[in-house]
């Protein structure tokens, strides 16, 4: 057996137009849908990491150390308001405010706040340089009591930074600044979805991400009897030091958890976070990614997910080392600071503590996980048979720290780590820590663009039950798993899921209802977060932008003032970018732009001058 670790080698750490939208209000920027007296923006350049000696040195020492998978660099920054930007005052005493970052070769960068506070009345927009990536409105709702923020990545070398300001709203007030960017080169290939010529490093957007050509989508048949694991299952980015880090995990559930008093965890792997820190600042600019999947089996499919911001460490175990024969426990538990919103459909998975597995499933039931090999969107893997092994010397006894499978369905890669080992009925028993080659198909070593994935076939997994009354480091609370799972102490085995609100679900899988929307969500997201432009228009060529706070289906019918239809169009899975409209064949005159989702439609008046 070739053994391989997945983090430099599989300890396994590691977004159609669709954006991986950070928990913001959607809408879209004052000088995107009006004209603006600004000539150009200030820009900030900063300068670009080295990638290329990055991984020169992750190969010299992939094979050694246990550590978390890198998907960027971080580089200094002095980017802040009102010193960075541009500042207009509009006739009736709001203000727009504008600056732009730039880092030279970068494909994609993400921002990081040592100061971020926005009163109320003030809107935060990130887009890309093309324009078709929009991300925010961030506002108050997303100020955190350490001051400090994250934002996901934008696509391309430039990000075009711009505050809406309401008049009201005394500038001193405004506290932002931005000391470090991200540059990320991994995790990124959503992101292909708003490059005008060509997607990043050649990889066609109908395949699979920077993993396997072999990893089957989460969403695939092979996944189907567990969605409420998958929708459990996240993808992390960890800003320390010098790197980005990319994990993945899975939301959890607690024995003291209601519908009044409801707290969302995240269990993944110790090694995810390098210094092994037990201070919650470490973790003010952790991003965690929900939902970060392809929508169906296809590739062509988009990747759609929402981003949110800071957590707090509950409880961890210690790695003495980087060698992995160190390796007992390999944990990491840390509690969400912000509330899930209940569109995102999000479940705290259920678990089971217990040391006594099935060795052999019977189909339809399987060992299963879903995770983000090589930082690429969710990906499933299973087997029918689990061992009981003691990873650090490889013995196979019942009362060992780790769950072992040899996959015989999907693959693991770096980037994997963190992410839940599922039963065959739907409740956590493990997270992800090592793994390897055992049997893998020389194809499968690679991706699209012929790199090597360091795909594994084999994977080690603490066990809860393990971990549950973890000693190695001591007996402190944050220390051990079972003060933060069972805090009712009702030395329950196992625990059903519940949905991001608390609300118990059926079974260890369960059944999570589909999420309602009211109609008053609808309209105003109809109304504020789509813009129809230019209006009026001296060529009948329309653009339809939008930047909306969770994916949707629209409908879209133009009619003339008689009522009389003379264009419609169907588009699916919205989130973020633009549409162009062909009314050129149309005379001129006054027309309604109908935009139907759900059952609802508002109009839009715009008016065609020839």
């Amino acid at each position: 057996m070739k053994k391989v670790l997945f983090s430099a080698v599989f300890a396994l750490s590691s977004l159609g137009l669709t954006v991986n939208a950070q928990i913001s209000q959607g809408g879209l920027p004052w000088s995107m849908v009006n004209e603006s007296t600004f000539v150009a923006s200030p820009v900030s350049s900063v300068a670009n990491p080295d990638w290329t000696a990055y991984l020169a040195s992750e190969t010299d020492n992939f094979s050694i150390y246990t550590k978390p998978y890198v998907g960027g660099l971080i580089a200094a920054a002095d980017f802040g308001f009102p010193q960075s930007g541009q500042l207009q005052v509009l006739p009736n005493g709001s203000k727009i405010w504008k600056g732009v970052i730039a880092v030279d070769g970068a494909p994609s960068i993400g921002l990081l706040f040592n100061l971020f506070h926005l009163p109320k009345g003030v809107k935060l927009f990130l887009t890309n340089e093309n324009g078709k990536q929009v991300v925010g409105a961030f506002d108050a709702t997303n100020n955190d009591p350490s001051g400090e923020f994250a934002i996901d990545v934008v696509q391309g070398n430039k990000v075009f930074v711009e505050l809406n300001i309401d008049a009201a709203t005394a500038l001193n007030d405004i506290k932002l600044h931005i000391d470090r960017v991200m540059v990320m080169h991994r995790g990124i290939e959503h992101l292909n979805a708003y490059v005008d010529v060509q997607p990043f490093d050649q990889i066609d957007n109908q395949l699979n991400g920077s993993s396997s050509v072999c990893m089957i989508n989460a969403i695939c048949p092979a996944g189907d009897n567990y969605p409420n694991n998958r929708k459990a299952t996240i993808q992390t980015l960890l800003p320390s030091g010098q790197y980005v880090s990319l994990c993945s995990g899975t939301l959890v559930n607690n024995t003291g958890n209601t519908t009044a008093d409801c707290k969302a965890y995240v269990l993944t792997a110790s090694h995810c976070e390098g210094t092994g820190s037990l201070t919650n600042s470490t973790f003010n600019q952790l991003m965690i990614r929900f939902n970060f999947e392809r929508s169906s089996c296809s590739n062509t499919a988009p990747t759609n997910g929402v981003t949110l911001t800071g957590a707090n460490i509950m409880a961890r175990s210690y790695l003495i080392s980087d060698n992995p024969s160190d390796i007992d426990g390999d944990f990491m538990l840390y509690q969400l600071r912000q509330a899930i919103p209940a569109s995102v459909g999000a479940v705290l998975n259920g678990w089971n503590r217990g040391n006594s597995l099935p060795a052999t499933l019977s189909s339809p039931k399987k060992y299963i996980g879903f995770h983000h090999p090589n930082g690429d969107n969710k990906k499933v893997s299973s087997a029918q048979q689990i061992h009981s092994l003691n990873f650090s010397n490889g013995s196979n006894f019942p009362n060992s720290n780790r769950w072992t499978l040899f996959l015989t369905e999907g693959y693991s890669a770096t980037g994997s780590s963190g992410s839940g080992l599922f039963d065959g009925d739907g409740y956590l028993i493990g997270d992800l820590s090592t793994g390897g080659e055992y049997q893998m198909p020389a194809s499968c070593r690679v991706n699209a663009a012929n790199q090597n994935t360091n795909a594994g076939d084999f994977v080690n997994y603490q066990k809860l039950w393990h971990a549950w009354e973890y000693s190695t480091d001591g007996t402190a609370d944050n220390r051990r798993l079972k003060p933060w799972l069972d805090p009712a102490n009702t030395g329950a085995t196992k625990l059903k899921s519940a949905s991001s609100s608390c609300v118990t679900l059926t079974s260890g899988g369960g059944t999570l209802d589909d999420n309602t929307v009211s109609i008053n969500d609808v309209e105003e997201a109809l109304l504020n977060q789509v813009s129809v432009f230019p209006n009026p228009s001296s060529t009948g060529m329309i653009q339809l932008k939008y930047n909306f706070k969770e994916s949707i289906d629209l409908k879209l019918e133009v009619v003339d003032v008689t009522g009389r239809k003379v264009f419609d169009n169907q588009y699916n899975s919205l989130k973020s970018g633009s549409q162009q409209i062909d009314l050129s064949k149309l005379s001129g005159g006054v027309y309604v732009v109908k935009l139907i989702t759900g059952g609802i439609s508002i109009g839009k008046k715009i008016i065609i001058n020839k």
